[in-house]
């Protein structure tokens, strides 16, 4: 197996479904946690402006951090970066809408889930349990 194959395999198995628009760009680790950036797809242009010759890549939206499952005794956190687009010479930004998250809770569904059905406890309960800090990059 090549190691390209590899790396696709664990990312499949790191990245959950809905975050599947988005690419890992960088991985960081700090004594408190794990980020991991990742970007929309250049190519995954907003409906609204999929026909249009004259679209510009306009930065990006503030990122999106939500907590995933944890690795090496450390909390994990996608660190998520929407792109925005515009008409060359226009102003107005248009920007994908992604459901990445249940409402009023910054984790992945998956790990939401987890803690709530088979742990029996809210994300915050979680950290507070086992004194999670806040990551600091």
């Amino acid at each position: 197996m090549s190691s390209s194959s590899l790396y696709s395999d664990l990312l499949s198995i790191l990245i959950p479904a809905s975050l599947r628009d988005f690419s890992l760009v960088s991985v960081s680790e700090s004594p408190s946690c794990i980020v991991l950036r990742l970007e929309e797809s250049v190519n995954n242009i907003p409906l609204s402006l999929k026909d249009n010759p004259n679209i510009v890549l306009d930065g990006f939206c503030n990122p999106l951090e939500l907590q995933t499952f944890p690795l090496n005794d450390k909390p994990v956190y996608f660190k998520i970066y929407r792109r925005r687009w515009k008409l060359s010479g226009d102003n107005k930004h248009h920007s994908n809408r992604h459901d990445l998250h249940p409402l009023g809770v910054k984790a992945t569904f998956e790990f939401a889930a987890f803690l709530k059905e088979e742990v029996g406890q809210t994300l915050y309960e979680y950290n507070a349990c086992w004194r999670f800090i806040a990551c600091s990059e």
